[in-house]
């Protein structure tokens, strides 16, 4: 029995390793043309490969269909596999080598592979031939074909507030050493931006050539209608040539033919792309829900509540988690709605932001938990919850409406009330009536002194009053500390506002120090770290975000006076210039520079309290 317990085991091993084999192979093939140049002297060589993805268990495929070129030798074949994060992937390669008989442009044809029935065909490549002989040692690389940069959007056109994929690429063909790679972001005006997943590394074929591209993603959200800019990115790099100490009796056709040599030559690159202009467009005033709040996106909500039942007074908390995609930071609570407003006391709500997904698109959960008290035993239901937003696929306005939850409300303990005194009409007949409250055999009294008032109570002692009050305060005092210590850890914008006040402080010391030693620039580059910083965690934005446009929007929408937001864009405006500035201006100057930050983050703290 036991042999054939471990036969059956053996097979049903082979059996799932066989099924998840099939799984891990069955996938679309693909085949794709590449050659290792694409412009090219009559003297030069040209390689073409036809790559099988997805599977090697394929003839070769059919060659192409060439002019120009004649045939020298091939193929020569190579197979890959390829396992990254757990994903197998399979490829086999064809290589010619072709020979150039005539000058021009010519296009290499599309060649095909059949495959279980179905045939997959290669894209055309085209190539260039040219008379000008290369030479070793006066020719640089042709670096703006080995290199380059994209920047672009995944739409020309959004509404305010919609999200929009920014991307940028950067370019550099297979194999080619590169280093010391510094990318400047484009600047995002008027937009909120936030970080898309990590570096993404890949390749591409492009005019016959496979490039690695290494991405960039960020998500951005505009704050304003009209066309708006995105300025260019640029990137600087090295690339890297390796070459021999003595080149004088080593032939060489270009700087490419020995990458493995002692010396190392650097060719500086620097690549700027082009800018962007986004068309922004207004939410619509038609079909707009008096409960909607500026949330743009594609939303669902859940309602979720423990208690059901409760007493006239006790609390209910509502929990009413809204997710989806979008900028999920800056929603707004959902609306109950009443019938009377004397029906349930309101409590201001708590909320909590979870970002679920960053690789193509913000996805994320924001949970607003709001405590209600029934104030009548008459209640048999939780107000309806509404929550309205803006879907920019459909361009229209769309509701979400929760059903009330059933409750049951119990009358609560009923207070007697303490009768002090005792009208005129009672007093006589109070005096006629004499109610025994207690019989008892009482002792005699002997010592006649201690027939008096004694006037020290001790419920009216403040040591005895203040010492029972202890152990209330300690506990109340527990109860809050714990509870902001967790909502420290669940709400990332309530952490934030929090810690804002003591880290532009610390950033204000750092400017003192700067200006003790009379260092202008280190002075103002505080002073501009502090305030934008400050206000970024107080409006719970990036840190790119804060611009002085951004600001002044969000600071308008919080109910910040205009003379505040002016003193604030000013003080963006000339610390930043100052900060750059070569004259950073005289002590006195630096001194009424800091007095000024220190007041004016005094008043927004009152403002955004």
């Amino acid at each position: 029995m036991r042999k054939y317990s471990r036969f059956f085991t053996l097979w049903f091993g082979i059996v799932i390793i066989f099924v998840c084999s099939e799984k891990t192979f069955a996938q679309d093939i693909r085949l794709t043309a590449t050659v290792d140049q694409n412009v090219l002297t009559v003297n030069d060589r040209l390689e073409l490969t036809l790559t099988i993805h997805g599977t090697q268990d394929t003839p070769p495929p059919l060659f192409p269909d060439i002019e120009g070129f004649t045939l020298m030798f091939g193929p020569s074949i190579s197979a890959q596999t390829r396992i990254i994060n757990g994903d197998v992937s399979v490829s086999k390669g064809f290589t010619y080598v072709l020979q150039p008989v005539a000058k021009g442009k010519f296009t290499i044809g599309p060649s095909t592979v059949e495959y279980k029935g179905k045939v997959y065909s290669s894209q055309p490549v085209n190539v260039e031939v040219v008379d000008t002989p290369r030479t070793s040692g006066s020719q640089s690389p042709d670096l703006e074909k080995l290199i380059f940069v994209d920047l672009s959007t995944d739409k020309s056109e959004a509404y305010v507030y919609e999200q929009v994929v920014l991307s940028f690429k950067f370019y550099f063909q297979k194999e080619l050493p590169v280093g010391d790679i510094d990318y400047v972001a484009p600047a995002t005006k008027n937009f909120m931006e936030e970080k898309l997943g990590d570096q993404r590394q890949y390749e591409e074929i492009r005019d016959g050539i496979i490039y690695n591209v290494l991405e960039l993603r960020t998500a951005l959200f505009p704050m304003m209608s009209g066309e708006l800019v995105i300025s260019p990115a640029t990137l600087k790099c090295n690339l890297i040539i390796q070459q021999r100490r003595d080149r004088r009796n080593t032939p060489s056709d270009s700087l490419f033919d020995d990458f493995f040599g002692r010396e190392q030559k650097r060719y500086p690159v620097e690549r700027v792309t082009g800018s962007i202009t986004l068309k922004v467009k207004s939410l619509p005033e038609e079909g707009k829900p008096k409960e909607f709040k500026g949330a743009v996106g594609t939303y669902n909500m859940e309602v979720t509540t423990k208690a059901q039942q409760v007493k006239v007074g006790d609390p209910i908390t509502l929990s009413m988690s809204v997710y989806g995609e979008g900028n999920i930071q800056t929603i707004n609570e959902p609306v109950l709605v009443m019938s009377n407003e004397n029906e349930f006391k309101l409590y201001s709500a708590e909320s909590s932001t979870q970002i679920t997904n960053r690789e193509e698109l913000i996805r994320g959960r924001k949970v607003f938990s709001k405590v209600i008290e029934p104030q009548a035993t008459n209640l048999k239901s939780t107000p309806a919850i509404v929550f309205s937003f803006f879907d920019p696929h459909s361009g229209q306005y769309k509701t979400i409406s929760k059903e009330p939850i059933p409750i049951a409300v119990e009358s609560g303990e009923q207070e007697v009330p303490i009768q002090l005194t005792i009208s005129q009409d009672k007093v006589a007949t109070a005096k006629q009536q004499v109610q025994i409250l207690t019989e008892d055999i009482l002792p005699i009294m002997v010592n006649l002194s201690s027939l008096r008032n004694q006037g020290n109570r001790i419920y009216k002692n403040p040591f005895i009053i203040t010492s029972l009050s202890i152990p209330a305060v300690l506990v109340i005092a527990s109860f809050l500390l714990t509870r902001h210590k967790v909502r420290l850890t669940s709400d990332i914008g309530y952490a934030r506002k929090r810690r804002a006040r003591a880290l532009a402080k610390k950033r204000l010391n750092g400017a003192q120090l700067a200006l003790n030693q009379n260092l202008p620039r280190e002075f103002y580059a505080y002073l501009s770290k502090a305030m934008s910083d400050y206000l970024a965690d107080k409006l719970n934005i990036s840190f790119a975000s804060a611009t002085e446009e951004n600001v002044s929007i969000l600071l308008r929408q919080r109910g910040v006076g205009d003379d505040i937001i002016r003193e604030v864009s000013h003080g963006l405006t000339d610390f930043d210039h100052r900060r750059f500035s070569k004259d950073g201006g005289s002590s006195d100057e630096m001194e009424r520079s800091l007095k000024f930050a220190e007041e004016l983050i005094t008043k927004l703290e009152k403002q955004l309290s």
